[in-house]
């Protein structure tokens, strides 16, 4: 089997639709089990709501503002996983790499995450990503003989 860089590409898109699709999922199941629509012992669950009410407790909002911010986060995977499902699609019945679904799907799955970035810094949460690495590099860089 000879692997092409086509083979790689469309591998690629097809990881990223399903790990959205993955991701999506847990944080629905997450939310409603918070919500007690899902019974406690759901294993398949993320705690990624509730990390969205502690994140946003320092300005101290209106009860719906963190659901209808996960909400927000939860359709935006929803849509970048279907982007890459598409993008994956097309570009195999087309034998090569469609621009413009592929172009959608990561331009949605990176403006995700630079809401993300924008989130940690609002929140001044700095537990996850890039912000806690280099946290932990200026620890180590103090601690250095």
């Amino acid at each position: 089997m000879q692997l092409t860089l086509f083979s790689l590409k469309v591998v690629l898109v097809l990881f990223w639709g399903a790990w959205f699709a993955v991701v999506f999922l847990t944080n629905l199941f997450g939310a409603m089990k918070s919500f007690g629509m899902l019974p406690p012992s759901w294993k398949f669950a993320s705690k990624n709501y509730d990390a969205v009410v502690k994140a946003t407790s320092i300005y101290r909002p209106a009860s719906w503002v963190p659901r209808i911010l996960f909400v927000g986060v939860v359709l935006w995977q929803l849509i970048a996983a279907a982007l890459y499902l598409w993008a994956f699609a097309v570009s195999v019945a087309a034998h090569a790499i469609v621009a413009g679904p592929v172009n959608a799907a990561f331009g949605t799955g990176i403006a995700l995450w630079a809401a993300f970035m924008l989130a940690d810094e609002i929140t001044i949460k700095y537990g996850y990503g890039v912000g806690r690495m280099i946290q932990m590099g200026r620890r180590g860089a103090r601690t250095a003989p």
